[in-house]
């Protein structure tokens, strides 16, 4: 069975974050966080600062969400952060509508792997629902990655938006094994569709973490876009079930 680590994406519980940074992320350590995934905050504090303070507590950082503006501004330090962190990872996402802006997406992946690559760095792309638009009969994500380079443009799939797009997730996940190496685990509400905490929808999260292990995934990242408690409450809830799941 494949050893994958347990990531958050720092999203979910912003509002924490804000009130007091390094004391969530030792939280999050006991709670049996191997790594965060930072969304444009770090705490305040420099690259190299905070690598250091990650080092202390034993946290690690399983990626990077970042504006696709950043790879062409010279004086952006998301790269730096990235460097001093060992973060491996970095993504972007997308909106819209795909029949109208694939060409344009592909484009745009494919500069950003190459831009990334050039740095060390691997890219990976985080879908919605909307990429699951059929676009003469293929969903524009299939498309996305057919028109681009599998080294330099990989998937950081998100389990409760493909479901939400019509598709199931266990076979998203069979079908890139080869370009996941990162996985977003959300749940969904059975009654209104809207995000709940991991274990408490009607998504088979034991079923995605079970293709995975057949998968190149080394984090599996829990991330909830609005939580339905306090935000560290659900992340608690979140990760404990997740540890549960991954028999730790």
């Amino acid at each position: 069975m494949k050893d994958m680590k347990i990531g958050i994406q720092l999203y979910t519980i912003r509002e924490p974050l804000k009130q007091d940074f390094k004391g969530v992320l030792k939280e999050l350590v006991k709670l049996g966080c191997d790594g965060a995934e930072f969304a444009f905050n770090f705490g305040g504090m420099e690259p190299d600062e905070l690598a250091a303070f990650l080092k202390e507590i034993g946290l690690n950082a399983c990626g990077m969400h970042v504006n696709a503006a950043d790879f062409d501004d010279p004086n952006n330090k998301t790269f730096d952060y990235a460097r001093a962190l060992g973060c491996r990872y970095v993504t972007i996402s997308r909106g819209g509508v795909f029949s109208e802006i694939l060409d344009d997406v592909v484009t745009q992946c494919a500069a950003i792997g190459k831009a990334a690559a050039g740095r060390g760095l691997q890219f990976t792309y985080h879908n919605h629902a909307a990429e699951f638009e059929k676009i003469d009969g293929k969903a524009a994500l299939d498309l996305i990655f057919e028109r681009t380079d599998a080294r330099q443009v990989q998937m950081e799939l998100d389990v409760y938006w493909t479901a939400k797009g019509g598709e199931s997730p266990v076979e998203y996940i069979k079908r890139y094994a080869n370009r996941l190496p990162q996985l977003h685990l959300k749940d969904m509400d059975r009654e209104d569709g809207s995000f709940t905490e991991l274990g408490n929808g009607c998504i088979d999260l034991a079923a995605c973490v079970e293709a995975a292990r057949g998968t190149i995934c080394e984090w599996l990242i829990y991330e909830q876009d609005v939580c339905k408690r306090p935000q560290f409450e659900s992340a608690k809830s979140s990760i404990e079930y997740l540890n549960k799941l991954m028999g730790k």
